[in-house]
């Protein structure tokens, strides 16, 4: 991983609010569970890891008959809590889920699945909404 050793002034924050239709997170676990694909399997540990999260640290709401956890996740962009799969590869670090400790599996679902707009797509039941960036 690079690091900054230059005097930085543009640091830029973002928000989202990161949502969670428990009963169709846990239908796409269910049913790829026993996979042999490695690129799913790296998807349901993320999908598994922030489920987790999502229970943990979420709050629940009733919209139109569907139990949806929401959270409101802050972070930077460009202080190494944000990465995503280019980045790691750019620089000779491993890329794949399944071989990431916890900290480094967070920065990965931040920067790959939220940052770049690839978390409802990849892992059903999920979606980001951003709401700030400064």
């Amino acid at each position: 991983m690079k690091i900054r050793t230059g005097f930085v002034t543009n640091s830029s924050s973002v928000s989202y609010i990161v949502t969670m239709d428990l009963e169709i997170v846990n239908t796409f676990l269910d049913f790829y569970g026993d996979t042999e694909n490695v690129k799913t399997k790296g998807a349901l540990r993320m999908a598994e890891a922030l489920r987790d999260f999502m229970l943990e640290k979420g709050t629940v709401n009733y919209l139109h008959n569907h139990e949806i956890y929401s959270y409101l996740m802050e972070f930077a962009d460009d202080d190494g809590t944000c990465i995503n799969k280019q980045m790691l590869e750019e620089n000779g670090d491993n890329s794949d889920p399944l071989l990431m400790n916890e900290e480094e599996l967070f920065n990965f679902i931040r920067g790959e699945m939220i940052y770049d707009k690839r978390l409802s797509t990849m892992l059903p039941g999920f979606g980001a909404t951003q709401v700030e960036q400064y």
